[in-house]
């Protein structure tokens, strides 16, 4: 298995963001409904009245609609239409096995972590991209080793989640690019909650890579 860091130039709401350049957009997931795709993302970071507005005259979505609010973040689902539906990339990341690791939007463009079984399959929506106009950028490509985060035994799938996303926010970094309430908004739930899923994961982390290097 490989891993992709890319950003497209993609369709869906470059109107929207244009017009809102401080919305950063998460996304949470796509369902596939018929001849249908519906979105859901976070929304943070920006004017919220604005960005509804222009939401409502976004060619490539319709009927948005605020699910909830959490903190400083709001999550909205969108249908996509028009151009928005007939460029989507899911289905071909479906077909060809791609798992979205994570997903973020700005005005700069849609940033992605995907894991591909294989070159020749990212080769497949490569390929989808070209044909519809869709400008790439990539920024990483590599194995996916099978002692990476991923494969840790007792590390839950929320864990992961979180410790990766305290990553890509620069939790960790020193001195720190994101706060533990920032952290948690980005995650939607309490700062309690993310102080502990980090303190279980680098737990569970340690113990199992220190067990490994007794063996």
């Amino acid at each position: 298995m490989i891993i992709v860091e890319f950003t497209l130039d993609h369709p869906i709401l470059r109107e929207t963001l244009e017009r809102v350049p401080d919305m950063e957009l998460a996304w949470e997931r796509s369902d596939p409904v018929e001849d249908r795709i519906r979105v859901l993302l976070w929304a943070h970071g920006g004017d919220f009245d604005a960005f509804e507005d222009a939401l409502e005259a976004d060619p490539t979505v319709t009927t948005p609609l605020q699910v909830i609010e959490v903190g400083d973040r709001r999550l909205y689902q969108l249908e996509l239409i028009g151009e928005g539906r007939q460029t989507s990339i899911y289905p071909i990341l479906i077909e060809e096995g791609g798992v979205i690791h994570n997903l973020i939007a700005t005005h700069d463009g849609w940033k992605f972590r995907v894991a591909f079984p294989d070159r020749n399959s990212f080769q497949q929506f490569y390929y989808f991209c070209h044909e519809h106009r869709i400008t790439m950028d990539v920024d990483r490509i590599y194995e996916q080793r099978s002692d990476s985060i991923d494969s840790i035994p007792g590390l839950t799938e929320i864990q992961r989640e979180t410790l990766v996303t305290a990553v890509d926010c620069g939790y960790f970094e020193i001195p720190r690019e994101s706060s533990l309430a920032e952290l948690a908004a980005r995650l939607g739930i309490s700062e309690n909650a993310a102080s502990e899923r980090i303190r279980r994961g680098v737990n569970r982390l340690i113990t199992e890579i220190l067990k490994s290097d007794r063996e």
